[in-house]
């Protein structure tokens, strides 16, 4: 029996079945013969759960050339599973363990850009094959039974990974059920600040999405990146103190959800770019005054983590 959409099954199935005893006895037959459902839910649970769980899935607008295109609704989301080895957990040990003291180390290479090949758009497949980089949700449509018991795995058992906090917003807000955002527990947010709007903005969707929206994430994987330019040095003060406090009064607003586990990595990649000729201030000069230190960095991250686990 083929499965209709989400919207149809989830406020009309019951219903009709109930007022149709022909209907009910033709699926309840059916489904007595499936071995598949006639497993223990227990077991039905973890099929379910390696079928269309435990992956990262990375969220993205279908042009990528307008990934950061504000307020522009025309563009769909889509979405890619993790290629990236490593776990944010793993990678937040070897941050925490970094030694801030030997070579002058300014950061940990491996928490870098780590992300930035899952960002790919999925390859064009023929019609009816599989896209080897997305979710299988063939399970969810094959009968009525197995998508009522299952519908919600694919966001409570999967992370969403997002780099944009409009792309966050827009997430949160397409959701065609309330239950299926409040069933996301683990959330992966990639936050990119450069000056003080920049950390506005990211607030501003944080509370609408995530504290309004996905209240019940309880597993939160964060990435502070660091952009540094001229203009938000040497105009916005980036190096000050009040940018620093809007970054950790920006990530303690988190202690509001039931967070049982979280990681904050602080990525500063961009300071290996050289600079333009043009700028006042050498690479050195500008690295040795406004780029945080090691400890600086593992001080920051532990703090906010402190704060947002309510230790």
């Amino acid at each position: 029996m083929k499965l209709r959409s989400g919207a149809q099954v989830a406020h009309g199935a019951d219903r009709r079945i109930a007022q149709n005893p022909k209907t009910f006895q033709t699926i309840a037959k059916h489904n007595a013969l499936s071995p598949l459902l006639m497993l223990p839910q227990e077991i039905k649970n973890r099929i379910y759960y390696f079928v269309c769980g435990g992956q990262m899935v990375h969220i993205f607008q279908n042009d990528v050339q307008h990934n950061h295109v504000h307020g522009d609704n025309t563009v769909k989301l889509s979405h890619a599973t993790c290629v990236e080895p490593t776990t944010e957990e793993q990678i937040q040990r070897e941050f925490d363990s970094a030694e801030p003291d030997v070579r002058n180390v300014w950061n940990v290479p491996a928490a870098e850009g780590r992300h930035y090949d899952c960002h790919e758009p999925p390859p064009k497949q023929k019609r009816g094959c599989p896209k080897p980089n997305q979710l299988s949700l063939t399970l969810l449509r094959s009968c009525r039974q197995i998508y009522l018991e299952a519908n919600t795995v694919p966001y409570s058992h999967n992370t969403f990974a997002i780099n944009c906090n409009d792309i966050l917003e827009r997430f949160a807000r397409n959701r065609c059920q309330n239950k299926q955002n409040l069933a996301i527990r683990s959330l992966y947010l990639n936050i990119s600040v450069s000056h003080g709007s920049s950390v506005n903005a990211w607030s501003d969707s944080i509370n609408k999405a995530v504290l309004k929206r996905l209240n019940n994430v309880q597993r939160l994987n964060l990435t502070l990146g660091q952009l540094y330019c001229m203009c938000s040095v040497e105009l916005c003060g980036y190096e000050g103190s009040e940018m620093t406090e809007r970054q950790a009064k920006m990530f303690k607003n988190f202690s509001k959800l039931p967070l049982k586990k979280a990681t904050l990595l602080i990525d500063d990649g961009m300071f290996l770019i050289h600079l333009d000729h043009h700028h006042s201030l050498d690479h050195h000069e500008m690295e040795q005054k406004y780029r945080w230190t090691m400890k600086q960095k593992q001080e920051f991250s532990k703090d906010v983590r402190d704060v947002m686990l309510r230790r």
